[in-house]
């Protein structure tokens, strides 16, 4: 039986191992047919789902990229509303959470393979309301030669609600206004937003009233004047900096308006940029902030380049240094005069707040001496000290100091 098995397996081997790999060619070229694995061409928004009463979800990352398995026929039929990702919110409570992106197909046959990001950082704030007054602000131009007059607005503040971290910074809303060759005064309801220190509109926000009614008046713009910019900066940096340079480009910028207004101008401001506790250099694209009945020349830049330079704040400090001996051997200093060495040290303030004597340091080397019992001079200088990282010694009292040694 078993003679009779081997002949059939080895007879002919050569075509059968030929049909079996022509075989295992058509299995995956039917199943490459039947099934395609690719990145969907088109990114997901997430959403936040289930979010709990009084809370709001705040996340930077919006969207999700994927890929799927599918069939060609299904593929065609396929848009990025055939899916949707979200987070869910079940069950948390206030605080910062790493959750898993989920993705579901609206579409049957399809099976997400892969999803990039798996996670994401997601964060539950508590909702709050403010009460803030509204600025009025002009985008676009008027008629050629026209410019917006007075602005009045059917309210001057809104209450605005979200998110606690962001309500509690915002100083006022906007009502933005923008102008498209209007060449006689109009009234026209406006949305109102709040913007951030680049122009940018700030997400999660509610308003009430949500709009204001904006009457703007055109008048004839006479003259034109290149002012200066002026960079606005709201708060303090953190403790033991301080604003160093302020560097904008372009440094100035042509505006035109009304003669009694514009001889009262030589400054366009930036929007606020906010320094708070910073300590790091800050670099980015800020937006003009053209007063009522002033507009920019046509050409003239919207935003500027702005760098705000922070420095350390140097302070100063007098103590006592601490003297040591080194390369002694089998001796000792048994008489220093004077006895004391004073110094003068600088650096950042938070470090010279905490510098103590131990902290700094003169060795007092014998190397290369004849040790005998007997006095030895040293001068000194302010390289003689070891210091800690960032503070130097600037002066010293006495320049020099006798040491007597004796054996141990």
């Amino acid at each position: 039986m078993l003679k009779y098995l081997k002949k059939i397996l080895t007879k002919n081997i050569g075509i059968k191992i030929f049909c079996l790999f022509a075989a295992t060619l058509l299995w995956i070229y039917v199943a490459a047919g039947q099934n395609t694995i690719a990145k969907y061409p088109g990114s997901i928004k997430i959403k936040a789902i289930n979010v709990p009463s009084g809370l709001v979800a705040i996340y930077d990352t919006k969207t999700v990229d994927i890929k799927i398995m599918a069939e060609p026929s299904v593929w065609s039929k396929l848009s990025v509303d055939s899916f949707s990702a979200y987070v869910d919110l079940s069950g948390q409570k206030e605080g910062t959470y790493e959750l898993p992106v989920n993705v579901v197909s609206s579409t049957a046959g399809v099976d997400i393979v892969e999803k990039n990001p798996e996670k994401i950082v997601i964060s539950l704030e508590p909702i709050i309301t403010k009460e803030v007054s509204i600025n009025k602000k002009i985008e676009g131009s008027a008629a050629e030669g026209l410019v917006a007059g007075n602005i009045d607005l059917s309210q001057e503040t809104t209450i605005v609600r979200g998110p606690k971290s962001v309500v509690n910074n915002i100083t006022e809303a906007t009502a933005l206004i923008k102008l498209n060759g209007e060449s006689e005064k109009f009234t026209k309801t406006v949305s109102l937003l709040v913007l951030d220190e680049s122009g940018e509109i700030i997400g999660n926000l509610e308003f009430d009233p949500a709009e204001v009614s904006a009457t703007v008046s055109i008048v004839k713009a006479s003259n034109n004047k290149t002012v200066g910019i002026r960079v606005k900066t709201t708060g303090t940096p953190k403790i033991g900096y301080y604003v160093s340079n302020i560097t904008v480009s372009p440094s100035t910028v042509d505006i035109t308006g009304s003669t009694p207004l514009l001889s009262d101008v030589s400054y366009v401001e930036t929007l606020a940029i906010d320094i708070t506790n910073q300590s790091e250099d800050i670099e980015k694209d800020v937006a003009l902030n053209v007063k009522n009945g002033l507009a920019l020349q046509v050409g003239s830049p919207a935003k500027v380049h702005v760098k705000i330079s922070l420095s350390v704040n140097q302070a100063t400090k007098e103590l006592s240094a601490t003297i040591t001996s080194i390369n002694l051997n089998s001796y000792q200093i048994s008489n220093l005069s004077p006895t004391e060495v004073k110094v003068v040290c600088s650096g950042p303030s938070d470090a010279i707040d905490k510098l103590k004597s131990s902290d700094v340091v003169l060795n007092l080397d014998f190397a290369g001496k004849t040790l005998s019992e007997t006095k030895y001079n040293f001068n000194i200088t302010p390289t003689n000290f070891k210091t800690p990282a960032n503070i130097e010694v600037i002066s010293v009292v006495p320049s020099s100091i006798n040491a007597s040694i004796s054996k141990k």
